[in-house]
C-alpha cells in the first residue's frame, strides 16, 4: 500500500487507466482502495459531453478494459491478481487470498 501511494496513488492509477483506455481521467471514479496487496475499486462513467450513444460508449470501454485486464496490461501499475466486472470474474489467481494479512 505504501508503494502504491508513494508512486502517485489514485491519481496515477486513474491517469494510467484513462490513457490506456483512451478516455478522460474525469470519467474514472475511485471508490475504494484497501490492502490485500492493493485493491482498487473504481467506476467508469460515459463522457456526458459526447454526442455518442452512452450504451455504445460503455460497451466499447468495457470491451477495451476487459482486453487490458486479460492480456496483462501494465496500465494498472502492478500485476493483476484478480479482476471482475459487473460480477463476472475475468482473472482469478487460485493462490490469491485477500483475507490473509501480507504484513
Amino acid at each position: 500500500m505504501d508503494e502504491f501511494y508513494a508512486s502517485g496513488g489514485t491519481t496515477s492509477f486513474t491517469d494510467r487507466v484513462a490513457a490506456a483506455l483512451g478516455i478522460h481521467a474525469s470519467q474514472i471514479k475511485v471508490v475504494a482502495v484497501y490492502t490485500g496487496s492493493v485493491v482498487v475499486e473504481y467506476l467508469i462513467e460515459v463522457d456526458s459531453t459526447s454526442d455518442s450513444d452512452s450504451a455504445r460508449q460503455l460497451r466499447t470501454i468495457s470491451r477495451n478494459l476487459n482486453t487490458l485486464v486479460t492480456e496483462g496490461s501494465t496500465a494498472f501499475g502492478a500485476p493483476i491478481l484478480s479482476a471482475s466486472t459487473d460480477g463476472e470474474v475475468l482473472i482469478e489467481d487460485p493462490t490469491y487470498n485477500p483475507t490473509v494479512n501480507e504484513n
